[in-house]
């Protein structure tokens, strides 16, 4: 009797499987829970300017040519852009400047807070021949303090964070759930 209650038993404890390892799915929790809360802290301030700041077209007035150690070039026209394009180099950064005119009628000089290697992001000229618009949301107290939304760059990085961050809390939460219960396996022949 012994024999068959001891055999039974392998046969049970074969034909379960508890996966276990709740230290590192808490972890993985923990870890997500940080990229989530990282992603949030870096998607806050634009969506702040979008809600809260004012809005304002600003036009394109120069393009900065920067590099580490060297002086920065000023272009006010897309000629001398053209001429100065790095094809190779991506040590250079191209700053697009913007003027923007305030509501009480004051013009605050703002850089786009995302540059571009190769080439600017955009031209000082668009297609009619006018200065290059576009839409800026900034702080009332700061006018310099602007965000694009335009700009994919500004949503880019901190959206991925976001949906990463959370993609990971949702599946360490579904694996730490199953880490204790116990999974049937199939019987095979």
């Amino acid at each position: 009797m012994n024999i068959q209650s001891s055999s039974k038993q392998n046969e049970l404890s074969q034909s379960v499987y508890r996966p276990g390892y709740k230290g590192a799915k808490l972890a993985m929790l923990l870890a997500g829970l940080l990229v989530l809360a990282f992603g949030i802290s870096q998607l806050i301030p634009p969506l702040h300017l979008v809600w809260r700041g004012e809005r304002a077209l600003a036009e394109a007035t120069q393009v900065v040519k920067a590099k580490p150690g060297r002086p920065d070039q000023v272009f006010k026209d897309d000629i001398a852009v053209r001429a100065h394009l790095e094809v190779q180099d991506r040590s250079y950064t191209f700053w697009n400047e913007f003027a923007l005119t305030l509501r009480d009628g004051r013009t605050v000089p703002v850089r786009c807070p995302i540059g571009s290697q190769l080439k600017p992001l955009f031209p000082l000229l668009d297609a009619e021949g006018l200065p290059t618009s576009v839409w800026v949301c900034y702080d009332r107290a700061n006018p310099q303090h602007a965000i694009f939304p335009s700009v994919f760059s500004t949503w880019y990085a901190p959206v991925v964070l976001t949906g990463l961050g959370l993609a990971c809390c949702i599946i360490a939460i579904l694996l730490y759930y199953w880490a204790d219960k116990p999974i049937e396996l199939p019987r095979v022949g």
